[in-house]
């Protein structure tokens, strides 16, 4: 009875630890009816996006139920194949709007809505914006079940705050939603770079030290670290990064840092702090990173300084980082990181300026005409004009120096490197004179094996790329595949729901399509498995024509077709 007690006490405790509701004036309440654990935190650094929510653990099941965390109305409905997957928009009273992804099912009046428009638009895929009036909820009402949908990896819950008005993502954990964390946060590498005076970075060549704990402080291999002054540009300065991430307590997830802080013999010079972060801007973490360390090696290096184009409203704009040095100067750095709970690490050397050396830098000040001005429209063509490319203002995080590269092919090029991220996509347009013209509504461009949409008008192919790299001009005359996956025969009247495997492995797939004796029904596709589900209605009874129809992004069509008692 004394250990039952005891167990029945730690359960509460627990739970009051990592349940805790909101400590502010909003009150909300938890989304889940388990212990919130995270799998990721808010602001945590992803391929091209901040994270912008946290991702709630549910024990590695689907099913969970999702509950509204306080009253309001739903205002937005999403169901996709890929992204947030069946996603749940609420407005609250107070001017903010909660978000639940990766829904397995919605519940009561919100599900009958989502199979209203999806057979009103015939398409599983629907994104439907709702009025106030239409279904208000209740703080506590079950809205849906937790799920894997969408590009979500494993089951589990992502939750967003949003300002409503601004649609600006909100922290979570600074509207008390509060989890177990006594760890502070960790640190493994740091790197020095050569900076413009606009926060470029003016050499191909930086130092990168490990970094070690010792009595609570982290160090460099060497604590005293000499720079030569021609590693710098004229007017230019020093940059850091800290590769770092936050652990806690319930779980070995690494997840993002919250705030940091530069100090230069005793002068604060960097701070960023992640409470909020607008989804206009997210993508401008590649410039936030050192994104060839993510990229290349998956390190999480947090930049303490940034350049005239980042818009991020992450940092304290008293100061952007660029350290100012002379011959001869000695700084005194300390670097600070913290977590939401205050918990704290620091790393702690000395810098000091020496004398030019023999070793050459590659130091550039970006004057060179071939450098591009990233802040106006910049025109690529290739040598006779088949090829045109243009980026917008602002498309480029630093300036850049690349032309067109053109292959064995005519319409096959490079333009620039595929691990150099850009902000906006480029316009890309290529003459369709030289190509078959019995065949053009078959031909489309990739950039590193990913698919574009691609548009024929006239005479020219026109796409538009978030990424550089290479591009090549396919063709794809193959239809998609389409097999049976869970059933063999033609009586399914004993299953819940069928499935089918489809693959294009050339262009991709575009659509899909079931009917019941040419009635058109909800199928819902599974990118990550390639499967198409049909869940079968209690109603259905007998033997029905069942047809799948898929088109790939090529407009070629597979049709499946048989009868089948249900």
């Amino acid at each position: 009875m004394k250990n039952t007690l005891i167990l029945l006490l730690s359960i509460i405790t627990f739970n009051k630890i990592v349940c805790s509701q909101p400590d502010n004036n909003l009150n909300y309440r938890s989304p889940l009816e388990i212990p919130l654990i995270f799998a990721a935190n808010f602001g945590e650094l992803r391929t091209n996006h901040f994270h912008m929510g946290v991702d709630y653990k549910t024990k590695h099941v689907e099913g969970m139920k999702i509950f509204s965390v306080q009253d309001g109305y739903v205002s937005r409905i999403k169901v996709s194949s890929y992204g947030y997957g069946k996603a749940i928009y609420i407005n609250h009273p107070e001017g903010v709007t909660s978000v639940y992804a990766h829904c397995s099912l919605f519940k009561g009046k919100i599900d009958s809505i989502v199979k209203f428009y999806q057979h009103l638009q015939e398409s599983f895929e629907i994104d439907i914006e709702l009025t106030a009036d239409e279904i208000k909820v209740k703080k506590g009402q079950v809205i849906a079940l937790s799920g894997n949908t969408g590009g979500s990896t494993a089951p589990h819950l992502h939750f967003e705050l949003r300002d409503t008005k601004t649609e600006t993502a909100l922290n979570p954990l600074k509207f008390g939603y509060k989890i177990k964390d006594s760890k502070s946060p960790k640190l493994s590498h740091l790197k020095i770079y050569s900076l413009s005076k606009e926060g470029y970075i003016a050499s191909d060549k930086s130092f990168k030290y490990k970094l070690s704990l010792t009595n609570s402080i982290y160090f460099p291999e060497q604590k005293t670290i000499y720079i030569p002054i021609n590693f710098l540009p004229e007017n230019g300065g020093l940059g850091f990064s800290f590769d770092a991430y936050d652990p806690y307590d319930l779980s070995y997830n690494k997840l993002g840092i919250y705030e940091s802080k530069l100090i230069i013999n005793d002068e604060l010079m960097f701070e960023t702090k992640i409470d909020s972060i607008s989804f206009d801007h997210t993508r401008y973490i590649n410039t936030y990173t050192d994104f060839h360390e993510f990229s290349n090696n998956r390190r999480n290096y947090h930049k303490s300084f940034k350049n005239l184009n980042n818009p991020l409203t992450i940092y304290n704009d008293k100061k952007n980082g660029i350290i100012k040095v002379k011959l001869g100067d000695t700084l005194n750095i300390d670097y600070q990181i913290f977590d939401t709970e205050k918990n704290k690490s620091d790393v702690s050397f000395k810098i000091i300026i020496t004398e030019n050396n023999e070793k050459n830098y590659a130091v550039t000040n970006f004057t060179d005409d071939d450098f591009i001005n990233i802040n106006k429209p910049s025109y690529f063509f290739n040598k006779d004009s088949s090829i045109k490319i243009k980026a917008k203002e602002n498309t480029f995080y630093e300036p850049i120096s690349f032309k067109i590269k053109e292959k064995n092919s005519s319409s096959d090029f490079t333009f620039g490197e595929k691990n150099v991220p850009i902000q906006k996509q480029i316009d890309i347009h290529i003459d369709i004179n030289k190509l078959n013209s019995s065949i053009l509504n078959k031909y489309y461009l990739t950039v590193n094996d990913r698919y574009l949409e691609t548009m024929i008008s006239d005479s020219t192919l026109s796409v538009k790329s978030k990424y550089l790299g290479d591009f090549r001009l396919k063709t794809d005359t193959i239809p998609p595949k389409i097999r049976q996956k869970n059933f063999t025969n033609n009586n399914v009247s004993t299953y819940n729901k069928i499935r089918w495997e489809i693959v294009d492995t050339n262009s991709g797939i575009l659509d899909y399509d079931i009917y019941i004796d040419d009635k058109w029904q909800i199928l819902e596709y599974e990118y990550k498995n390639n499967t198409v589900t049909f869940n079968i209605p209690n109603s259905l009874k007998g033997q029905k024509e069942v047809k799948i129809v898929v088109t790939d992004n090529c407009s070629n069509i597979q049709v499946w077709k048989k009868k089948l008692i249900f």
